[in-house]
């Protein structure tokens, strides 16, 4: 099996772990990590024996690339990769603005190349799991918290919310038809705490809420369905599925209420790094020229929702 050549654009938060992976995984050969601070670019490349340099421009040629670099610069770096014809990982959000994501479909497209992007909690394995058990959603409901991060400037809908929005489209199998949107600032210039109300071709309701303005961290996703009521944990990784067997008012107890149901708890497969499931089916995906998990149209399609939530909300 021929190796393939990797390189790693940026190495902050998301880039160093891209490094320390591809640096391990059996076919690939990290050759180059790019970033302009070299001194650190140094430090993550020597375990490897990767080469660095400060620029894109400069690199030599090679089968594939992850960009991690801020969102503002995902166009030009990816344009000037697959121009080349390098397959691409782009980390989340694909693209700055709608214009530029499409663009990047249709030139890897043209180019013939694999564009992926880094969704990576579709590979959490509470959403595996979800994403395997044929659901049929009537209502999906999103919570996800955090504290403030002063380093993260773009809205918490393209910072956190966006995670949640690519996750309803998936659940529900389509984009919605309808958006509503409330923002507010707290500690930042931009909208720290986020409500999106999402309706979806069939009827599904989904509600959304993220803030980064809180002391707690939650990732949680409730599912309302006709026979079954879910609550998933991405963070305990855990699954609880309920279904209502009987309900009554004893008449001896008039003010008595009582429910019984059932409570089913589905195995979780929680091998695997996350980020590393997602490198792998990059890589799966360029070798056997298939389609990634995530791939560009999905990552389009998360820019536009986050786009449409924004405006909603009055941030755009």
């Amino acid at each position: 099996m021929k190796e393939l050549r990797a390189a790693v654009i940026g190495v902050g938060a998301m880039g160093r772990h891209h490094v320390r992976i591809l640096g391990g995984m059996r076919g690939v050969s990290l050759e180059w990590v790019v970033d302009r601070d070299t001194a650190r670019a140094t430090e993550l490349a020597e375990p490897w024996g990767a080469k660095i340099t400060d620029s894109v421009a400069n690199l030599p040629e090679v089968d594939i690339a992850v960009v991690a670099v801020p969102t503002e610069l995902h166009h030009a770096i990816a344009s000037e990769l697959m121009e080349r014809g390098v397959s691409v990982l782009v980390e989340k959000p694909l693209a700055f603005t709608v214009d530029q994501a499409a663009d990047l479909v249709r030139l890897a497209k043209k180019q013939r190349v694999t564009l992926a992007v880094g969704h990576v909690e579709r590979f959490n394995a509470v959403v595996r799991t979800l994403a395997a058990m044929k659901l049929e959603p009537q209502f999906l409901q999103f919570e996800r918290l955090s504290p403030f991060t002063p380093r993260i400037t773009s809205s918490v809908v393209s910072d956190l919310m966006v995670h949640d929005l690519d996750l309803a489209c998936m659940l529900a199998g389509a984009r919605p038809v309808r958006v509503e949107a409330a923002a507010v600032k707290v500690f930042s210039d931009s909208a720290d705490v986020a409500t999106a109300i999402l309706e979806f071709p069939n009827g599904a309701i989904a509600s959304l809420s993220a803030s980064r303005a809180t002391q707690d961290k939650v990732r949680q996703i409730h599912i309302t369905e006709r026979e079954r009521y879910i609550v998933a944990d991405c963070l305990r990784q855990d699954i609880l599925v309920k279904r209502e067997t009987s309900v009554e008012f004893p008449p001896s107890e008039p003010n008595l209420y009582r429910q019984a149901n059932i409570v089913e708890i589905p195995y979780l497969d929680r091998s695997g790094e996350p980020l590393t499931l997602e490198l792998t089916d990059f890589v799966t995906a360029v070798r056997h020229k298939r389609r990634p998990a995530v791939s560009g149209e999905d990552g389009l399609r998360a820019v536009e929702v986050v786009t449409e939530v924004e405006r909603a909300a009055g941030i755009a």
